[in-house]
């Protein structure tokens, strides 16, 4: 009797430790997966048997966390886009050259005694007002630059279809939730290639340039012989309500146009094929040789410099070294910079992905030192790149 109650107890007392070691290796279940010790088939079959968990667990945070912070920046470029406009309308009546007009006739008063007070006028013919105002396109834009501190900035700009001028902004943070817009480009007519800017010339990815003795420009981007501004969001349906309106068409390109790009779509795969592999290597080594390259030199130098390190590194034949030279040449329109060439050659990132680039860099240095720790770059490593691998998904997106 006795030794079938102890043989009960002693089932029971295995079943419970069963149960409880069960327990314990469905709880740590996520991090065994974490462990070097264990094989690939083990790690395979714990990662197949938790896709729906990562997704349950991940992708809704990720996604109310994407809505709150597009939220947040429809509010922000809200508040900024009233400042703007606010600045827009005083600046209009104070700066007009009607305020310094004399009221009082000359030979009303003796020269002697003759005062002259200054008068400001609430309104003058040629100022704005809110309606002409707000047939306007408003884009983003960030400065191509290879400063940290400068292609950091975060940069506005206004169209104005009453007058075909452009302006742009600067928004800066002051504290928390304040945001201040500061003239960055005064509002005026600019020429590109002789002709002004017009509503067709404002599109994403297109290039703006300008002169660098504006009074709001920084010391830094005064020293530069031309400021470029890199369009990154545009309000495409205002765009073409504003087209419409003013009764101008979409601008085609020109066959040549059309004839550069396909070139340089064809050039830019048969690079990417031949990087496959060993792309960041290569870059590296490319970019050492530009360095050492003399900026003093000419065009003529510059190009037979910059001929051996593409055909060696990127293994570009003449006739696609002669092609992209053209047609970088055709674009600046004078003086041809290894800066110009590389994005031609290797192809730049998507402006979506550029500001996300842009956001994590931010993050990582807020100070804008230009250099970072590498355990800072694990704060924002995702966990869920390794399931995404073995389930055969890109780490890319």
């Amino acid at each position: 009797m006795k030794d079938s109650i102890k043989n009960q107890v002693f089932a029971v007392d295995q079943g419970e430790s069963l149960q409880l070691s069960h327990r314990v290796q469905t709880q740590r279940s996520p991090l065994s997966s974490h462990k070097p010790n264990l094989d690939s088939s083990h790690f395979t079959c714990k990662i197949t048997a938790q896709p729906n968990y990562n997704q349950s667990n991940t992708v809704r945070p990720n996604s109310k966390m994407r809505d709150v912070e597009e939220l947040t920046e429809d509010r922000k470029l809200q508040a900024v886009i009233e400042q703007v406009m606010v600045d827009q309308l005083s600046r209009a009546v104070i700066s007009d050259p009607e305020q310094n007009a004399v009221s009082v006739s000359p030979m009303s008063v003796p020269p002697r005694y003759r005062r002259t007070l200054h008068y400001t006028k609430v309104k003058t013919q040629k100022s704005l007002t809110e309606n002409n105002l707000s047939n306007k396109l408003c884009f983003q834009a960030r400065i191509l630059s290879r400063c940290g501190r400068e292609a950091c900035r975060k940069l506005v700009g206004f169209f104005f279809i009453c007058d075909q001028t452009l302006t742009v902004y600067e928004y800066r943070n002051f504290g928390k939730n304040r945001w201040n817009a500061l003239p960055f480009i005064a509002r005026g007519v600019y020429l590109n290639r002789g002709r002004p800017y017009c509503l067709q010339d404002i599109s994403q990815g297109a290039e703006l340039h300008f002169c660098t003795d504006g009074p709001h420009l920084p010391q830094s981007l005064r020293q530069q012989p031309c400021l470029t501004l890199r369009v990154t969001d545009v309000d495409d349906t205002a765009k073409g309500a504003l087209l419409t309106q003013s009764g101008e068409t979409l601008h085609h390109l020109s066959e040549e146009e059309i004839n550069d790009r396909n070139a340089l779509k064809e050039i830019q795969g048969a690079v990417h094929d031949r990087l496959r592999g060993r792309a960041v290597r290569t870059l590296i080594n490319l970019r050492r040789d530009l360095q050492n390259l003399d900026l003093k030199a000419d065009s003529i130098q510059q190009k037979e410099l910059l001929r051996r390190p593409l055909m060696e590194q990127l293994c570009l034949t003449p006739q696609d070294f002669e092609a992209v030279w053209r047609i970088v040449s055709r674009r600046v329109e004078g003086w041809v910079h290894p800066p110009d060439v590389m994005p031609a050659v290797t192809r730049e990132m998507s402006e979506n992905r550029k500001a996300i680039f842009l956001k994590v860099y931010v993050k990582l240095d807020p100070n804008k030192t230009g250099s970072i720790f590498l355990s800072d770059i694990e704060k924002f490593y995702r966990g869920k790149q390794e399931f995404d691998a073995a389930l055969g998904e890109p780490l890319i997106t």
